[in-house]
């Protein structure tokens, strides 16, 4: 998020589609869980 300049829910994203691809970790199991706290503005 901080290197590349994202916004919180865009950095999100990109962590669990990065996880989607590897098969160890594709099951919505390790990476569904994951949510942003605070303000979103």
């Amino acid at each position: 998020m901080l290197k590349k300049g994202l916004p919180p829910a865009a950095a999100l994203r990109v962590a669990q589609l990065e996880l989607q691809k590897q098969p160890q970790w594709q099951s919505p199991y390790y990476w569904a869980a994951f949510t942003l706290q605070g303000e979103w503005r």
